[in-house]
C-alpha cells in the first residue's frame, strides 16, 4: 500500500499504470483508511471495550499528536523543497499547483495554516484525515461499547448526512473544503473498526453468493475504467460523471468497489498465498514502521515530481527513479526496526 501509494504520488511514470487503480474505482487511499481502522482496533480496541478507557485513549492521543508533527514537518520540508528547486532552475512552475503557490505570495498566512492543517499541500493531504479519525476514536469506540453495529450505524448515517448536505471541513487562507472529507471518510474507518473488533468471525464467513456479487463489480469496473478493455473508446469518460467516484467525499461506486475487493482477496486466502513469496518479509517490514516509511516516500516523492518537472525522464531513467525509491523505503524501514530492536535490548539490560 505504501509503495503503491508512493508510486501515485510520482504522476506519469510507467509503474504509476500498474497499481490498482487503473483496473478500477478505489486506489491505495481507500487501502489506507480501512487498514488503519483495522491496526486501531487491534491494537486498542479490545481494552478499550473492556472499560480500561485512559490507557488506550490517552496513546491514541499520543499517536495523533505524532502523525501531527510529522504532517507539519513534512509540509515544511516539501515547501523547502519546492522552493528552492525553483530559485535553483529559476522556475516558478514549480510553485504554480498543488498549494503552494500561496505558501510563496502570502507565507506568514500559509505557515500559520499549515500549522492549523487548514492548508493542505497535494499528495501530502492524507495525515490530516488519519489526525482527525484518531481524535474521534474514543468517541468511536465508546459506541461500540454500547454495540458495534450501533457504532456502524451511527457512522453509515454520518455518512449519509455529511454526503447530504456537503458538509465539510474548510480550507484557509484558499477558500474550499479538505481534499479528504473526515465526515465521509469516517464510514470506511469505521468499517475497518468494525471487522478488527470482530476479526475472528469475519474470517471465518465465507459466502459464495457475495463472492459473486464481488466479482461482478470488480469486473464492471475494470470494464468501464480500461473503456471496456480498450475496444470502446471513451466509454469511461462518458459514465464517469453519472457515479459516484468522488474521492473527496468517498463516492459510494469507491466504497463499493475497495469493500468488494476486499472480500475477494479475503475469501480467495491470497493473504496466505503471497505470505510464501519472497517479498513478503521485506513489505511486512515496511508496514510496521509505515509512518517514518510514509513520510520517507512522501519526501521522495517530491522530489520525483521536481525531477519530472525539470527533466522528464525517459523510460529506463523512471524504472531508476522508482526503484531506487522503493529500496530506500525498505532501507528506512530497516534502520527503524533495528533502532527499535537496540533500544528493546537496553531496556532488558537496565
Amino acid at each position: 500500500m505504501l509503495l503503491s501509494i508512493f508510486i501515485n504520488h510520482v504522476p506519469g511514470n510507467v509503474f504509476e499504470y500498474l497499481t490498482h487503480k487503473n483496473i478500477g474505482l478505489s486506489d491505495a487511499a481507500e487501502a489506507f483508511v480501512f487498514l488503519s481502522g483495522v491496526s486501531v482496533a487491534l491494537a486498542y480496541g479490545r481494552r478499550f471495550l473492556s472499560g480500561e478507557l485512559g490507557t488506550p485513549t490517552r496513546a491514541l492521543g499520543r499517536r495523533a499528536l505524532t502523525i501531527y508533527g510529522v504532517q507539519v514537518a513534512l509540509s515544511l520540508v516539501a515547501v523547502a523543497l519546492f522552493v528552492t528547486a525553483a530559485i535553483v532552475f529559476d522556475d516558478d512552475g514549480l510553485l504554480a499547483e498543488h498549494g503552494r503557490d500561496i505558501v510563496v505570495a502570502d507565507p506568514v498566512r500559509a505557515l500559520l495554516a499549515i500549522v492549523g492543517l487548514s492548508h493542505q499541500l497535494g499528495y501530502f493531504n492524507i495525515l490530516p484525515l488519519y489526525i482527525v479519525l484518531l481524535l474521534g476514536t474514543p468517541a468511536i469506540l465508546a459506541l461500540a461499547r454500547v454495540n458495534s453495529f450501533l457504532m456502524l450505524l451511527v457512522s453509515a448515517l454520518v455518512y449519509v448526512g455529511a454526503r447530504t448536505v456537503g458538509l465539510n471541513l474548510p480550507t484557509w487562507p484558499v477558500e474550499g473544503e479538505w481534499f479528504f472529507n473526515p465526515f465521509a471518510w469516517q464510514f470506511l474507518f469505521c468499517i475497518g473498526l468494525f471487522i478488527g473488533l470482530h476479526m475472528r468471525d469475519v474470517m471465518m464467513t465465507r459466502d459464495n453468493l457475495l463472492f459473486a456479487v464481488c466479482l461482478v463489480i470488480l469486473a464492471a469496473s475494470f470494464f468501464l475504467v480500461t473503456n471496456g478493455f480498450h475496444l470502446v473508446p471513451g466509454l469511461w469518460d462518458s459514465v464517469r460523471e453519472g457515479l459516484d467516484v468522488s474521492k473527496t467525499n468517498l463516492g459510494l461506486a469507491r466504497l463499493l468497489h475497495f469493500l468488494a475487493l476486499a472480500y475477494v482477496v479475503s475469501h480467495l486466502g491470497l493473504s496466505k498465498v503471497f505470505a510464501r513469496t519472497p517479498v513478503y518479509a521485506p513489505l511486512c517490514l515496511i508496514g510496521r514502521h509505515s509512518l517514518p516509511v510514509f513520510a520517507a516516500g512522501s519526501l521522495l516523492s517530491a522530489l520525483g515530481q521536481i525531477i519530472q518537472h525539470v527533466h522528464p525522464p525517459a523510460f529506463l531513467d523512471e524504472i531508476v527513479l522508482v526503484g531506487v525509491g522503493i529500496v530506500l523505503h525498505y532501507l528506512v524501514a530497516r534502520a527503524f526496526a533495528e533502532r527499535t530492536a537496540r533500544r528493546r535490548a537496553e531496556l532488558r539490560q537496565a
